[in-house]
C-alpha cells in the first residue's frame, strides 16, 4: 500500500486499496444498457410486427418457391436460390429505400427471414448428413 503523500501503484487502483484509490467508493451497477444512439430511436412494437410479417412472408414465398422440387426432380436449385436471393434482398431494399414508410420493417423482416432460413435449412441439412 501507498503512503498519503505517494501515488497510487496500478495495484492499489485495480484491488481498490483505501489509500491509493482517493478512498472512491466502487461504482453502483446500473440497469442494463440502453439504445446505442448511433442505431437512432429503438424499434417499437408496431414496427416488431411488421418486421415479423416480413420474415412470414418471406417464409410463404421460401415454400411456394421450394415447393417445385419436390414434385418435378429436373429442376436446378442454383436457379431457386437465385430467385430466393432476389425476392429478400431486391424487394425488400426496394421496401425499405425506395417505398419506405410504414413497409420499410416488412422489407428488413424479409431481409431477415431469409437469413434465419437459410441458416435453418443449412443446419437441418448438416444434421441430417
Amino acid at each position: 500500500m501507498t503512503e498519503k503523500d505517494e501515488r497510487p501503484t496500478l495495484s492499489d487502483e485495480l484491488f481498490g486499496a483505501k489509500g491509493g484509490a482517493g478512498g472512491r467508493e466502487p461504482p453502483t451497477p446500473q440497469g442494463p444498457p440502453s439504445w446505442p444512439d448511433f442505431l437512432g430511436p429503438r424499434p417499437g412494437r408496431r414496427e416488431m410486427v411488421l418486421a415479423g410479417v416480413g420474415a412470414l412472408l418471406f417464409a410463404l414465398i421460401d415454400l411456394i418457391v421450394m415447393w417445385a422440387p419436390m414434385r418435378d426432380r429436373d429442376l436446378s436449385s442454383s436457379a431457386q436460390a437465385v430467385v430466393l436471393v432476389v425476392v429478400a434482398f431486391g424487394f425488400g431494399t426496394v421496401l425499405v429505400k425506395l417505398i419506405g414508410g410504414a413497409f420499410r420493417p416488412i422489407g428488413f423482416g424479409m431481409m431477415l427471414g431469409w437469413v434465419a432460413l437459410t441458416l435453418f435449412s443449412l443446419g437441418f441439412a448438416t444434421g441430417l448428413n
